[in-house]
């Protein structure tokens, strides 16, 4: 026990120290506070530069619809739109444009909107600019223009605009989530936030660390430093520590990683607010997360790592370079990426025969079980029936893995082939 206890601690501590897990535990907090509060601070930004644009209006009719509907204004209260009305005939129409298009390239507009006489029966308009990327201003030009055309459609059909807008008025339509117990919370797409976010972690850990435990073998080995400390202590003592040693490093980021999501959403509101004030008006929230998900994610985390981590060692026993180890490497991955690449399915139909039968298979559980769990809680009899086949293909693993390591952690020269493999699973 001494001896599995030193090979952990070494293995924990001399990757603690390292620039890389120092580095990545710092950066890796930061980008996730970027990507879960940037794109809600930038909802409440928008530049505050008003904007010149020409009109050439073909209908006659709808410039004053333009003007009256598109009254945007920014803090100093001057309007964000000024509109400039261009009068063209239809037969110079191009020549209208060019016009306007040097206006624009010598920065004296900042675009130009066409809207032909046809735009009753096509509904087609058109917007120039140096820069059309901004998808939030081309949907509010978009909006105001079909509203003005819409308003004068029902005008020449002899029928009350303002009646029938009341009539088709859009419906919002909230969502709630109906939790155990009959509890309902409100869910405005947060659930899918935190699926991909803690899926992600999962797959990380079954991929990344699993890879670390396989290359710390290989360097080993390669180096023939393994013979002097195989001499010292059994293969499998040496095994165990590694993989624990280095779960245990992963175990200590992801804490680090969740105590500042914790923090963050406690607090990262508030934050974003002083930079951006109007979002103190706003029922805008980050998503928070369960204690049971927090739970059953450590769980999951532990028995993903334990699988892939275990066969990550006995693919890092078999070869001698990380060029070797790719042939072997290329069906662990697998593993991994298929059942994320289902999580998008997953999250649609949590309940679905397929959904059932894949998070059952012990090497998907990981990602799939732990996807349902947070979207809509599975029967409690799946999610144990799940947890057994995973805990009973780890120890399986672990025994056929053990096996192929201690004879494996020694051999040098050429790749064993698979019978070759078979005899060392057998007469180890």
């Amino acid at each position: 026990m001494d001896k599995f206890l030193t090979v952990l601690r070494r293995e924990y501590l001399s990757r603690l120290k390292t620039k890389g897990f120092i580095i990545g535990t710092i950066l890796t907090p930061l980008l996730l506070t970027g990507m879960m509060v940037l794109p809600g601070l930038l909802m409440f930004l928008k530049s505050d530069k008003p904007k010149q644009i020409a009109v050439i209006d073909q209908t006659g009719v709808m410039w004053d619809s333009l003007t009256v509907n598109l009254d945007d204004r920014n803090e100093a209260g001057r309007r964000l739109y000024n509109f400039t009305k261009h009068e063209t005939l239809p037969a110079g129409l191009d020549a209208a444009k060019k016009s306007l298009a040097e206006s624009v390239d010598h920065g004296e507009l900042d675009g130009y909107i066409v809207i032909p006489a046809s735009i009753y029966e096509d509904g087609n308009a058109e917007y120039y600019g140096k820069s059309v990327t901004n998808f939030r201003e081309n949907g509010r030009l978009r909006s105001v223009i079909s509203r003005a055309v819409t308003e004068k459609r029902i005008q020449r059909s002899g029928l009350n605009s303002e009646q029938i807008h009341q009539l088709v008025r859009r419906v919002d339509l909230r969502t709630f989530r109906v939790a155990e117990g009959g509890q309902e919370q409100a869910d405005e797409g947060h659930t899918q936030i935190v699926v991909w976010i803690l899926v992600a972690f999962i797959y990380m850990a079954m991929l990344v660390y699993g890879q670390v435990v396989m290359r710390s073998i290989i360097e080993e080995k390669s180096s023939r430093v393994i013979e002097s400390v195989i001499s010292s202590l059994k293969p499998f003592q040496l095994m165990a520590g590694k993989i624990v040693g280095i779960g245990a490093l992963g175990f200590t980021q992801y804490s680090i990683w969740a105590l500042v999501m914790g923090l963050l959403s406690l607090y990262g509101i508030k934050i974003a607010r002083v930079f951006a004030p109007k979002m103190a008006a706003s029922n805008f929230n980050l998503p928070a997360v369960a204690p049971e998900i927090l739970v059953f994610f450590v769980v999951f985390f532990v028995l993903g790592y334990l699988l892939f981590a275990t066969m990550y060692a006995a693919v890092g026993a078999m070869v001698n370079s990380d060029q070797e180890a790719q042939q072997f490497v290329f069906p662990l991955i697998m593993l991994v990426i298929v059942p994320f690449l289902f999580t998008s399915y997953i999250i649609g139909n949590p309940g679905s025969q397929m959904a059932v039968i894949l998070s059952l298979i012990p090497f998907f559980t990981p990602i799939i079980m732990f996807a349902r769990i947070i979207v809509q809680m599975p029967p409690v009899w799946q999610i144990a029936l799940g947890l057994f086949l995973m805990v009973a293909t780890i120890v399986g693993m672990i025994w056929v893995v053990g096996r192929i390591y201690r004879i494996g952690v020694l051999m040098y020269g050429k790749r064993p082939t698979l019978p070759e493999i078979i005899k060392w699973i057998k007469y180890a």
